[in-house]
């Protein structure tokens, strides 16, 4: 079985309810979709970039640096959120990028045996286990710092579906935190005429 080599998901499609998004990673169908874990006014979906130019994946922070991307923020709602990334066609080690982070991340029902790897980012952006951290941070008034940790993790091994949750690890404000997404992988082909069928025309 063939695989192709690392990209990152062309996100498409947010819907208005910002619960879904839909795109495709070398050709075939990715789905993200969320929900908050208690009753909110806030979606678990935020803004989406959709057309290749997001710029905050760049940096040496991640791995690899992207000069322009596609984006969907993920929000850790103030008491959780939870999520689900599922790929139309198995994905090897892919890899997740996470800006603005100050949240904790917990993968759920990983295989036996799966590594969360980090692969790079600031000291204060962690893996611990199935959990990712990062630590709120507000730059000093006209810094080009960042605002909170980023970082880059991989998951060693084949995936259809990744679910994990989002918990803000900061108190004040209104409690909500809006993390910048991207994911990527290497996508597993079929053998030749085993894909699935198409019309003849």
């Amino acid at each position: 079985m063939a695989t192709r080599p690392l990209a990152f998901v062309d996100w498409t499609f947010c819907n208005d309810e910002r619960t879904e998004a839909v795109g495709t990673l070398s050709g075939r169908m990715v789905t993200l979709t969320g929900q908050g874990n208690v009753t909110t006014d806030r979606p678990p979906l935020g803004s989406a970039s959709l057309d290749g130019t997001f710029p905050g994946f760049r940096t040496a922070a991640f791995t690899p640096p992207l000069p322009a991307s596609d984006l969907v923020e993920i929000m850790g709602l103030k008491g959780g959120s939870s999520f689900k990334v599922a790929f139309d066609a198995e994905v090897k080690d892919p890899v997740l990028h996470l800006g603005s982070f100050a949240s904790t991340m917990e993968f759920l029902d990983l295989p036996v045996g799966t590594q969360v790897i980090k692969l790079s980012g600031d000291t204060d952006f962690i893996v611990d286990g199935n959990k990712v951290m990062g630590e709120a941070y507000q730059p000093p008034p006209g810094s080009t710092e960042p605002t909170d940790s980023d970082g880059s993790v991989r998951l060693q091994g084949l995936f259809r579906s990744i679910a994990f949750t989002l918990n803000p690890r900061f108190t004040g404000g209104e409690g909500h935190d809006g993390v910048h997404f991207q994911i990527g992988g290497m996508v597993k082909l079929p053998p030749f005429g085993m894909g699935p069928a198409r019309r003849l025309r």
